[in-house]
């Protein structure tokens, strides 16, 4: 099976691409997250802020242990290939598609499904049903074409159809260097 050669990041276009809460100290991030009324991200749990810190810890870690060279501390979110369904996650959506090859392979990491989703299942024992071996690591990209080739791309067939596959919906790969980003911030 063939790596899409893409990366798209999606957005509220109110609020402009690459944002992301944990680029800012804990409280702000509390208070930001609060004020949040429309669209998917004002239904987050309200230990979210903790835990997003938390995971992005756990991501930066397993990255620099699998070699990757982190040059921020909160990464971009972006997903590997295109994924529509996040479009409905917003009011009013943006979207910014960049090709994989314009990233340093030693700056970017994945999770295979979304990094949140991947390590809460991991660690939950009560959502085992819906917890794969690939949960709760980080790959890199030559790692990422072994495991499309293992396990397949994520689909909205596969999701919408197949209890077990309901969270794996994209491949979110996480960018830690902002030069490419500087070049396509609006």
């Amino acid at each position: 099976m063939n790596l899409p050669v893409n990366l798209y990041h999606y957005y509220e276009i109110e609020q402009g691409p690459f944002k992301n809460i944990t680029q800012n100290e804990f409280d702000k991030a509390l208070e930001i997250q609060k004020n949040i009324s429309v669209g998917f991200n004002s239904k987050r749990p309200s230990n979210y802020i903790k835990l997003r810190f938390a995971v992005e810890k756990r991501l930066k870690q397993a990255f620099v242990v699998k070699g990757g060279i982190p040059k921020i501390d909160a990464p971009f979110y972006f997903t590997l290939g295109e994924c529509p369904w996040l479009k409905s996650c917003y009011d009013n959506p943006g979207v910014i598609k960049i090709p994989l090859s314009n990233f340093k392979k030693e700056y970017i990491s994945f999770t295979y499904p979304d990094s949140m989703i991947s390590f809460q299942i991991h660690d939950e024992p009560k959502l085992s049903f819906y917890k794969k071996s690939y949960y709760g690591k980080v790959y890199l990209l030559n790692e990422m074409i072994h495991l499309i080739n293992q396990y397949g791309l994520p689909s909205e067939k596969k999701w919408q159809n197949q209890e077990a596959m309901k969270y794996d919906r994209y491949i979110e790969a996480q960018v830690w260097d902002d030069f490419i980003i500087n070049q396509y911030k609006i």
